[in-house]
């Protein structure tokens, strides 16, 4: 079940106001897998990821009542299990202040109907360019393209600066470019 931006603000509001375990578990099953991804960049380790976003349900469940003045609710869920990974990585004295040091993590390109027209042949060379980003890079990439956040949010989910974000977004566009020679266009 994909949870979209609109049902969100639904699903906070339900576990705001009716304690609604049901809308919880909507929620889980809609971002359980994104927050994963998002989290194993810090973590880089599959178990303790796990805990981590599984531990950001569960605050989240316990706090809320406090879920009805999140202005973001998705940019939140991202932000709290953030929190939850550097606090994980203070615990083991692993933290880092530079994404730079991001582990690496899967990033590609959902098909949908319209992907399908692509040729299979340029949706690999895509995925390979991806996939060949720089850590920090397919981070925001993934962010931006893949989760629909605005630069803005990413900045502030990631701590860098608008411009950091645009900057990466400009080097990942630039490398997807050039994987897709102008022979395969014409």
């Amino acid at each position: 079940m994909e949870v979209i931006k609109t049902n969100i603000d639904d699903l906070f509001r339900r576990m705001a106001s009716a304690g609604d375990e049901s809308a919880l578990w909507a929620l889980h099953s809609g971002y359980f897998h994104k927050l994963f991804r998002f989290v194993f960049a810090f973590m880089g380790n599959k178990e303790l990821t796990e805990e981590v976003v599984n531990d950001t349900f569960l605050g989240l469940w316990q706090k809320r009542y406090l879920l009805d003045n999140v202005a973001n609710p998705e940019v939140y869920l991202f932000m709290c299990a953030k929190n939850k990974a550097l606090k994980q990585l203070k615990k083991q004295n692993r933290y880092q202040q530079k994404l730079e040091n991001l582990h690496d993590f899967e990033c590609s390109i959902e098909r949908t109907p319209h992907d399908i027209l692509i040729s299979s042949e340029i949706q690999r060379r895509i995925n390979e360019a991806i996939q060949a980003l720089p850590p920090q890079c397919k981070l925001i990439f993934s962010l931006v393209k893949e989760n629909n956040l605005k630069y803005r949010e990413v900045a502030k989910l990631l701590s860098l600066s608008e411009k950091t974000v645009e900057n990466q977004m400009g080097i990942a566009l630039k490398k997807l470019s050039h994987a897709i020679p102008l022979s395969f266009i014409s």
